[in-house]
């Protein structure tokens, strides 16, 4: 088996200097079996091809790499459960990190509402989108820079302390998201009606217009339509033609 090779495409592919490729020692420490060890090298391989089309934005294939090594670190039973986790963690922290530049606030209803929806998509339609969503973020120095002083957070699933009708009147506006066709053409459409929602919900509860309670549940209902954008931008088929997404407003 000839695992050099497979370790110099693998660092080749996402710009690694040898410095700082660990992938080798990592997989000898965890795994005994030659066999194994190349199995899971695959799994690697076929994973990151799926990010061809960024391979030469380098900050995007660090953070590439790091979820590989982070994953690896889990220490999984079997090769399946490492694909499986491999793809879900790189998800999640792309989105986490899509999240925190868009400076979104509802962090837990994004990642909770998306991580549920990962289940039922595919891999590569979803990866590609995200990634001409995150492009940007990648060629953003003042970002990056900002991100290399900011030490990396876990993503924290707690709940908010929320009030019984803060939370009502969002459970209220989630499923009328729910039952609503929405498309990135229409956003402008839903968004005005989201607000005629929204305002009668405000009058039906007897919340003050100008209240810092209105000013904040309006903002995160606003949040709650975004994320249900963000899904349907990741989601939808690429045109051969363009590699252009529709912008969420």
């Amino acid at each position: 088996m000839d695992f050099e090779s497979k370790y110099f495409e693998i660092r080749q592919f996402l710009s690694i200097s040898e410095l700082d490729f660990n992938l080798d020692k990592k997989i000898d420490e965890i795994f005994d079996s030659d066999s194994l060890k190349m199995e899971i090298l695959s799994n690697i391989t076929q994973f990151i091809y799926y990010f061809s089309l960024f391979k030469n934005v380098k900050p995007f294939m660090n953070s590439v790499y790091y979820c590989i090594e982070t994953t690896l670190e889990i220490r999984v039973e079997s090769v399946s459960d490492f694909k499986e986790l491999l793809v879900k963690n790189a998800l999640m922290r792309f989105v986490q990190e899509y999240i925190d530049y868009s400076q979104l606030t509802q962090k837990r209803q994004v990642m909770k509402f998306l991580s549920d929806s990962f289940e039922k998509l595919q891999i590569q339609p979803i990866i590609i989108n995200l990634g001409l969503l995150l492009k940007p973020m990648y060629q953003d120095k003042a970002y990056l820079d900002r991100a290399l002083k900011t030490k990396e957070e876990k993503i924290n699933y707690s709940l908010l302390t929320e009030n019984e009708n803060e939370i009502e009147i969002k459970t209220i506006i989630d499923e009328w998201l729910k039952v609503q066709v929405i498309t990135l053409n229409n956003q402008d459409e839903i968004k005005t009606e989201l607000g005629k929602k929204y305002e009668d919900l405000m009058i039906n509860f007897k919340i003050i217009k100008s209240s810092e309670i209105y000013k904040k549940l309006f903002k995160e209902i606003m949040e709650m339509l975004s994320l249900r954008l963000t899904l349907i931008s990741l989601t939808e088929s690429i045109s051969d033609d363009s590699f252009e997404p529709i912008p969420i407003k």
